[in-house]
């Protein structure tokens, strides 16, 4: 995916991920869970940045795709936020 061209046309390439981030996204989306938003419950025991968990608490999915996380994952876990 080019990057640039989504954002706009010079914009530098980030491909930055959050292994913690997209580890929780990935079990959450094994067992098809999907949320508006996720609980402390959900979070614990996970290795998430603060910036991370409070995207995650409040379901800022830009935020999450700023953070580093799969774009798939979030739709699969944060599809009821997404208008069909």
């Amino acid at each position: 995916m080019d990057h640039g061209l989504r954002d706009r046309v010079d914009a530098p390439v980030n491909p930055k991920t959050s292994y913690g981030l997209n580890k929780l996204l990935t079990a959450l989306a094994r067992v098809h869970a999907t949320r508006e938003r996720l609980t402390p419950e959900d979070l614990a025991g996970h290795e998430l940045t603060a910036d991370e968990r409070a995207a995650l608490e409040t379901g800022d999915i830009t935020r999450l795709y700023q953070l580093g996380a799969n774009p798939y994952l979030i739709r699969r876990v944060f599809r009821p936020r997404f208008k069909v």
